[in-house]
């Protein structure tokens, strides 16, 4: 079983069906078309709600592919999916518009690569903080696939998977202390969801005391992420003044008073193994990842006000942590011997 896990053929392929899997849950439900106020085509053209309008690097990265595709095609595509009875069906489970399918097809396209990155950037991250037998960081990059579907919760969003794959890339290049490359991954995630400014933080956290950085260094790399958090921020706020919406949502008592309802007795389990394994042997765990914890505390508390705090994908930027962190656990139990790589310890 093993040697078949470190097969890069077979890995590969799996990593590629599982993906595929994951997708189509992704969009089948609750799908990518269902929020109002981020409606797919409104998203994709820029007419959505804020603060949803904001995220514009796959909006604007699919219009552009768009663009180069011709009319004919896209017309053609558009009377195949309604003149047959089975496409057509397709759209009608998913709330797809066909006048909109090339823009739909490319969007799946990016989705499926952006959650392919996410796995390979996960398994670089996991093999340069642990060391730790090949094996093990397949598995558990393929276990990590498996954990996304119950994630997806209320509302699907075409940034989700990018989202992942952005602050997962950027916590490897913290980790690597790849600042320059860092720098221009933060830019970019900037322009795909607001919550990039949680790497400036983690950042300020972990390197804190860390000696081997100056401290003029320290504040001049989080002021130059601030500057480039507000700039992005300003400009985006400008080229939708006119949008609907509002920098953000309030949400307190819209739907999670609904939370005082109460908990079945399966989620509560559910909820109580994950914080058990989370901190369980907490003190040998990896201090990267433990700093990088702390970004859940601020997560929580915009849930509870601007978002569902049951709703899970709010918390994808932490997800890569906890999954690295209850990975330690996971090792423990199958005697694996899984330390804190040494090229990085502090």
């Amino acid at each position: 079983m093993k040697r078949i896990i470190e097969n890069k053929f077979i890995y590969s392929f799996i990593i590629a069906i599982i993906s595929l899997y994951v997708l189509i849950a992704f969009v089948k439900l609750p799908g990518i078309n269902g929020y109002k106020r981020a409606m797919f085509p409104e998203m994709i053209y820029g007419t959505a709600w804020k603060p949803f309008v904001y995220r514009i690097l796959v909006p604007t990265t699919i219009r552009l592919i768009n663009g180069i595709v011709p009319e004919k095609v896209q017309n053609s595509l558009t009377e195949q999916f309604e003149n047959n009875s089975f496409l057509s069906l397709v759209l009608q489970k998913l709330k797809w518009e066909s006048e909109s399918i090339t823009e739909y097809i490319i969007a799946m396209v990016l989705m499926y690569i952006f959650l392919i990155w996410f796995v390979i950037v996960f398994r670089k991250l996991f093999f340069e903080i642990y060391d730790s037998p090949k094996w093990f960081g397949n598995l558990i990059s393929i276990l990590l696939l498996f954990a996304l579907p119950p994630m997806f919760q209320y509302y699907s969003y075409i940034y989700d998977f990018p989202t992942l794959f952005f602050f997962t890339f950027g916590l490897l290049l913290l980790r690597q202390r790849n600042w320059k490359l860092f720098l221009i991954l933060f830019f970019i995630s900037c322009l795909n969801k607001e919550t990039t400014i949680l790497l400036t933080l983690i950042f300020a956290i972990y390197f804190y005391k860390d000696l081997t950085i100056s401290r003029k260094f320290y504040f001049q790399f989080i002021a130059i992420q601030l500057i480039v958090f507000i700039a992005v921020k300003i400009l985006l706020y400008i080229i939708f003044i006119n949008n609907a919406g509002g920098f953000v949502e309030f949400h307190l008592i819209d739907r999670n008073y609904l939370l005082f309802n109460g908990y079945s007795l399966v989620t509560l389990a559910v909820l109580v193994i994950i914080f058990l394994t989370l901190f369980s042997r907490w003190n040998e765990k990896p201090k990267f990842l433990k700093d990088a914890m702390w970004i859940a505390v601020p997560l929580v508390i915009l849930t509870l006000f601007l978002g569902f705090f049951d709703e899970l994908r709010d918390y994808y930027e932490v997800f890569p942590v906890v999954i690295l962190l209850i990975s330690f656990n996971i090792a423990n139990v199958l005697g694996v011997n899984l330390a804190e790589h040494t090229a990085v310890n502090k």
